[in-house]
């Protein structure tokens, strides 16, 4: 019965393609953080503001360079001093502040003013 041991090799040759195809999608790198601002019902964030430390201090970033689509804040100086980034996430007359206290190396802004969003990592 020479199919039995057929079958059987290709019933492991295909249980390991699949672990091994698992194991290649797990490795993938993950962003850190990806869409810090929380989604609510029936509303996405108007602005989104991006901070070295707690928004009380007011040390708000730029991005980081200045032509049109230009959305990329690089953070990981501020790490590197100590501090942590804060995200502001408005919702109309209402804002949500979000603390990365997990090291990341760059925020990018993408969206408009229907759809904003960042994501660090």
């Amino acid at each position: 019965m020479w199919w039995i041991e057929v079958l059987r090799r290709m019933v492991w040759l295909t249980l390991a393609g699949m672990l091994s195809a698992c194991a290649a999608a797990d490795a993938s790198p993950k962003p850190a953080v990806a869409g810090v601002c929380p989604l609510r019902a029936g509303a996405t964030p108007s602005q989104i503001d991006v901070f070295d430390g707690d928004p009380s201090e007011q040390a708000i970033l730029a991005p980081d360079d200045d032509g049109p689509g230009a959305n990329t804040y690089t953070v990981k100086d501020v790490y590197a001093q100590g501090r942590t980034v804060t995200i502001r996430c408005h919702y109309g007359h209402d804002a949500v502040d979000v603390k990365l206290p997990t090291p990341v190396t760059s925020c990018r802004f993408s969206g408009d003013d229907h759809q904003a969003q960042i994501s660090c990592n």
